[in-house]
C-alpha cells in the first residue's frame, strides 16, 4: 500500500490510500489551525472551534448530525493538536458520500463562525480540557502524509 498525493488547483492537498480488502472507509480533513498557530490571546481557540463544529450547521442541527452518521453505522469525530485540527469520519463501504456531506457541511459552518459566537460559547463553557494531540485516524493520516513527503510542521 502506498499513499498517493493529489494537489488541486485551489491548493487543497489530498492524500489517499486504497485498502480494497476492508469493508469500511475513513476520511478526514486536516485544517492548518492548531495550538501552534494561535497567538497568546487566542489560546484554546482552535479547540473551541472544533467543539462548536458539532453544534449544528445551516442545514443540520446537532441531533441531525448525530442521527445521520449513526443511521449508516458511522462514526464522526474531531481532534485538535499542535499542528492542525482534524475532522474525520468512518463509515461502511458505500456510505462515503454521507460522511463527506456531513464533514463538508461542518467545515462550511466553522468557516462562518463569528467572533461574537466564539465569545458567547467560551463564556458558557469555561472548559478545562485541552487536546494534546491528534490520535487514532489522525495519527494514521499524519503518517501517510509524512511517507508521501509532505511537510507537516512549521520550520523556524
Amino acid at each position: 500500500m502506498s499513499a498517493e498525493v493529489t494537489r488541486l488547483s485551489n491548493g487543497l492537498i489530498i492524500v489517499t490510500e486504497s485498502t480494497p480488502h476492508l469493508e469500511t472507509s475513513a476520511l478526514g480533513v486536516w485544517v492548518n489551525a492548531g495550538a501552534r498557530h494561535e497567538r497568546e490571546d487566542e489560546h484554546g481557540l482552535s479547540h473551541l472551534l472544533e467543539h462548536m463544529a458539532f453544534k449544528g450547521t445551516a442545514t443540520r442541527s446537532t441531533q441531525d448530525i448525530a442521527e445521520e452518521i449513526e443511521a449508516v453505522g458511522g462514526e464522526l469525530n474531531a481532534a485538535t493538536g499542535l499542528e492542525s485540527t482534524a475532522y474525520f469520519a468512518r463509515v461502511l463501504k458505500g456510505d462515503e458520500g454521507v460522511a463527506l456531506g456531513i464533514v463538508a457541511d461542518i467545515l462550511a459552518a466553522v468557516d462562518r463562525v463569528t467572533a461574537a459566537e466564539v465569545t458567547s460559547v467560551a463564556r458558557r463553557l469555561r472548559r478545562k480540557d485541552v487536546s494534546a494531540a491528534v490520535v487514532g485516524a489522525g495519527r494514521k493520516s499524519h503518517d501517510l502524509a509524512s511517507r508521501a513527503g509532505e511537510r507537516l510542521a512549521r520550520v523556524a
